[in-house]
């Protein structure tokens, strides 16, 4: 009789996997569906597959949604740029030793599934105290948010503002500004979330559905400009933002939110670009200004390293109690409609994810 043997774990063969896929651009009521599809590949010598126990929803996701990005997979897609999950197989053996191991992960979509693929360059394992939501506010939004501070040269008592402060990468902003000593100046458009802006550490929260943000700062600190910017909105928010940098200052783009109740095609675009204006290069060496921009799906793409770098960091500072990401808004593989909804609508703080498996 022949003793049966078992199959190694990175030797299984998935054939199908339930996943949330983008079936059609536009309203989060009718844009998803829940299918099986096959299981993604390993191609690349670094991959890795994992089993997702949850996923993070980012604004990227909203606008890739409303098929406003466009580095977005074609339809039927499968969002998603954060998981946590075990590793369950390797492209490379090198690699072994990542399997059945708790990770957490940045992928370049794929994440809305129960199995993801990933690099191994790019993910760290995580303790078994750290929550799945906890986790995953430190990939996309506390990484965005560290390597945002690093592009910039502030020091104690520097004045900063803070766009979207309430939101997943505002809050992780405004800890990682604060261990620095900034004063921190956060805006919002809901008047409720001025408390949380407070007990998070913003220093002058600012309501912008008052009056123009630019003018109740320059009314509240008539003899002190801001010396770094962090605008997650685009549009108008540029000018307003380069009245109120000061000399040496830095301005770091991540992202244009203004563009989401926006159409695609060429003159939304054009209406974007006026919006934001243009600046003369002289200008900036004139007050020795810098402007910054940052995408992460790029350096995940270019140099997976470094992000893994940051989340070894965020880690550490996380362990030390140096920084308390929220992730209040836990949804569940079904209700994917409204959290893109609430995040849509700026109805959260914190993170936003879904939990399979906690």
């Amino acid at each position: 009789m022949t003793k049966a043997t078992k199959t190694p774990l990175t030797q299984i063969h998935f054939f199908k996997m339930k996943a949330i896929q983008l079936i059609k651009y536009g309203s989060s009521k009718d844009s998803f569906e829940i299918n099986e599809i096959p299981v993604p590949n390993l191609i690349n010598k670094e991959d890795v597959l994992i089993k997702v126990n949850a996923f993070g929803i980012n604004f990227a996701d909203i606008m890739a949604r409303k098929g406003l990005y466009r580095a977005s997979p074609a339809l039927p897609a499968v969002l998603g740029y954060e998981v946590v999950g075990i590793v369950e197989k390797t492209k490379d053996p090198k690699n072994n030793h990542l399997v059945g191991k708790r990770v957490l992960a940045l992928t370049r979509f794929g994440g809305y599934a129960h199995y993801a693929v990933t690099t191994a360059l790019g993910l760290i394992e995580i303790p078994k105290s750290v929550k799945n939501g906890i986790a995953l506010a430190l990939a996309t939004q506390y990484c965005t948010a560290l390597i945002a501070v690093q592009k910039t040269d502030l020091e104690k008592n520097d004045l900063v503002l803070i766009h979207s402060a309430s939101g997943g990468v505002g809050t992780a902003l405004t800890q990682l500004l604060k261990q620095k000593g900034c004063k921190i100046i956060g805006l919002t458009r809901n008047e409720s979330k001025l408390t949380y802006l407070k007990s998070n550490g913003v220093d002058f929260p600012i309501n912008t559905t008052k009056k123009e943000y630019n003018l109740q700062i320059q009314e509240a600190f008539p003899n002190q400009k801001v010396k770094g910017i962090f605008n997650s909105v685009g549009g108008k928010t540029f000018k307003k933002d380069m009245q109120l940098l000061d000399n040496n200052g830095t301005l770091v783009f991540f992202g244009i939110s203004d563009r989401t109740n926006q159409k695609k095609g060429l003159f939304p675009t054009l209406l974007q670009m006026f919006k934001i204006g243009k600046i003369h290069p002289a200008m900036l060496i004139l007050k020795s200004q810098s402007i910054a921009g940052l995408n992460l799906l790029e350096i995940a793409d270019k140099n997976p390293q470094q992000l893994q770098k940051a989340l070894k960091e965020l880690i550490n500072l996380l362990e030390n109690k140096k920084i308390n990401p929220v992730a209040a808004n836990e949804f569940s593989w079904e209700q994917i409609s409204e959290a893109h909804s609430g995040m849509e609508n700026a109805k959260f703080t914190g993170k936003t994810y879904i939990n399979i498996l906690d």
